[in-house]
Parts: structure tokens; C-alpha cells; sequence
């Protein structure tokens, strides 16, 4: 057999041998004295090393961990993978690989995990809290179109229009939100209330024909006041985005198609989480109270758009959970109405037929 290069492991001295198919692959050196057999390794105990392209590079498991066997004829290569049946087994480089391999994975998809479930919503709360409110302006202002393609076209009844500009801003007076509120009922049976960064208030008109008083659209509305005041919905993009907004909020693509998609996903399918919720809770019952108007009615509308004649229904409680506990602290919290009334009756009924052709 022609000479192969070895490495007994115990030093860096390279040897030439050759290849001695008995028992064992018997790795014979040529001297003045003769032959003699450097080592004996067990076909089951040999594996593949890492080895430059073009030769075979080999190890034992019986031998030092650094020995090294080196053959490039092709022919002496043949015969190995033909009797060292477990060349690519356990302690092999493939082997080796796949486990590394395997472990970086596990190790990167823990990573991802861990970005996902802390590291995300920590980064989400600490870059709302200092981002520009034009990026919530621009951001709204581009999500706008899409989500009245979605729900439908505004009512612009010019009664109604006035009716809840002025509630609104009798609202206003008490959560003083550093950008104006821009309201809109938007003509869709559904019975919901939601808003979007940049203090876009939304109410489809399912919502107000259920509503029976001023104070309980009233106390919706302040609810979403609330998540503006907190900035929840930016907060909750950059939680759900992901490092893809994170991008577009640091090169300005705010108003860019993923985070349009985003920002409408999130609108349509995602909610705030119980503590959001809760706050935008207590913020409302501060600026109802704040205007001497009661609480107990938001609670008694969240009830009635949940009866059982509602189940399953896109209705606010989709989005806002726990109406029984909820209904309950606003009762607790409820206080006489000493105030001014949020619309007088005309106003009221305006505003209910805000959608009337």
C-alpha cells in the first residue's frame, strides 16, 4: 500500500507508514531494522477527523485523542469506508457537527425565545415611553385608510359629527393628552371601540346605536383615551413587530407597508394585555369622575354587548376581557353625577343618528 501520514498523538512528529489490512488496520513503519507496527487501531473504534480536502483524515477511539491517520490514495480510502463500518458514528466530525449543530440551535432558539417573551416587551415599554409623538402621528395617519376600508366609511352627518367632537373634547378637558384626539364613527354593525397611536379614536356604529346614554359611550371613550394617554398601542407594536419595526422606527419608516400591516393586524386581532387594560380602566374612571359624570354605566354597556344574544360577536369585549369584574369596579367606583351632562338630549340623539343617509 502506498504511505499514509501519521500522528501517534504524544508528539508533532509526522510519520510515514503504511497500511496494514489484518485484524486491526496495523500502521507499519519502515526502518534499517525492519518493519514495525506503530499502532493497531479496531476497525469498530475508527471515525473520520477533519482533514484537508482531497484526504481522509482519521482517529481512534482506543488511541490518544490527538493521533491522527492521514491517507489520500484513493484505493487505501476505498478499503477504509469498506471495513470501518461506523467511519461516521459517534465521535466522528459528522457526528461532532450534528451535535454542535443541534446545540447551536437549541441555544438560538432559547435566545429567541427569551428575546420574544422579556426582552421585547421590556425594549417595547422603554422606547414608547421616549418616542417622538409624531411617529404616532404619522403611523396613524397612514394605518387610517386601511382601517376604514376595513370597517367601513366614516358618518358624517354634520348633527352627529358636532355631537361627538363635543364629547370628546369635554373628555379632553381631563385626560389632557399631549396631541388632540381625532374621533370618528366608522358605519359597521360590529360593537366595538378601539384606537390607534396618534390618538385616532374609532367607534363603530354598532357601538353607539347599543349605547343608551351619554355616559356610557362617555366612559368607552375615555377608556381609549386611556391606551392613547399610555401609548399602548405603540407599545404593543413594538412588542408584536418585532426587530422589523424596530428598524423602520429607527430609519423613520414608520409609514412604510409592514408597518401599516402591522399596526392593521394588530387593530384587528391583537389585545392589550390586563394591565394595559386595567389602567385605560382607572384613566377613565379618573376623567369621568374628574368631569362629576358616574362610572357605572360604562359597566352596565359592557354587560348589555355581552348578553347572551351577543355570544360570539365582534363585539368590545373581545378586546376589553373580564367585563364582570369590570362592571363591578365601575360600580365600585361610581359617584353621583354632579356635573355637566357630557350632550344635552338633541346632541344625544344627533350623535345616535350620525349614520342616518
Amino acid at each position: 500500500m502506498p504511505p499514509a501520514v501519521f500522528f501517534d498523538g504524544h508528539s508533532s512528529r509526522r510519520r510515514d507508514v503504511t497500511l496494514r489490512f489484518a485484524q486491526r488496520l496495523e500502521l507499519v513503519a519502515t526502518g534499517e531494522a525492519g518493519d514495525a507496527v506503530l499502532a493497531a487501531w479496531p476497525y469498530a473504534a475508527i471515525r473520520r477527523a477533519d482533514g484537508p480536502a482531497g484526504a481522509l483524515r482519521l482517529a481512534c477511539l482506543a488511541a490518544p485523542a490527538l493521533a491522527r491517520l492521514e491517507l489520500r490514495d484513493p484505493v487505501a480510502q476505498s478499503e477504509i469506508r469498506r471495513l470501518c463500518r461506523a467511519l461516521d458514528g459517534p465521535g466522528s466530525v459528522a457526528a461532532i457537527s450534528a451535535c454542535r449543530i443541534a446545540a447551536a440551535s437549541l441555544g438560538a432558539g432559547a435566545a429567541i425565545i427569551a428575546m420574544i417573551w422579556f426582552g421585547m416587551p421590556l425594549l417595547a415599554n422603554q422606547l414608547a415611553a421616549v418616542a417622538p409623538n409624531s411617529w404616532e402621528g404619522w403611523l396613524g395617519d397612514a394605518v387610517d385608510p386601511r382601517i376604514r376600508t376595513v370597517f367601513g366609511a366614516a358618518c358624517e352627518k354634520p348633527a352627529g359629527v358636532a355631537a361627538l367632537q363635543k364629547m370628546v373634547g369635554h373628555l379632553q378637558e381631563r385626560a389632557r393628552l399631549p396631541i388632540a384626539p381625532e374621533p370618528a364613527v366608522l358605519r359597521s354593525g360590529m360593537q366595538n371601540a378601539f384606537a390607534l397611536p396618534g390618538g385616532r379614536i374609532y367607534v363603530l356604529s354598532g357601538l353607539v346605536t347599543k349605547a343608551e346614554t351619554p355616559d356610557e359611550l362617555g366612559g368607552i371613550l375615555a377608556h381609549e383615551l386611556g391606551h392613547v394617554s399610555h401609548r399602548d398601542g405603540l407599545r404593543r407594536l413594538i412588542r408584536d413587530g418585532g426587530t422589523s419595526f424596530l428598524v423602520g422606527l429607527l430609519f423613520g419608516d414608520v409609514t412604510g407597508s409592514g408597518a401599516v400591516l402591522m399596526a392593521s393586524r394588530a387593530v384587528l386581532s391583537a389585545s392589550y394585555t390586563r394591565a394595559a387594560e386595567e389602567s385605560a380602566d382607572a384613566f377613565a374612571v379618573t376623567v369621568m369622575h374628574g368631569l362629576g359624570r358616574p362610572t357605572a354605566p360604562m359597566g352596565a354597556l359592557l354587560q348589555r354587548i355581552t348578553m347572551p344574544d351577543q355570544e360570539g360577536a365582534f363585539s368590545l369585549l373581545r378586546d376589553h376581557p373580564l367585563t364582570v369584574d369590570r362592571k363591578r369596579m365601575f360600580e365600585a367606583d361610581d359617584a353621583p353625577g354632579t356635573g355637566a351632562e357630557l350632550l344635552d338630549a338633541a346632541e344625544w340623539q344627533a350623535l345616535k343618528h350620525i349614520c342616518d343617509r
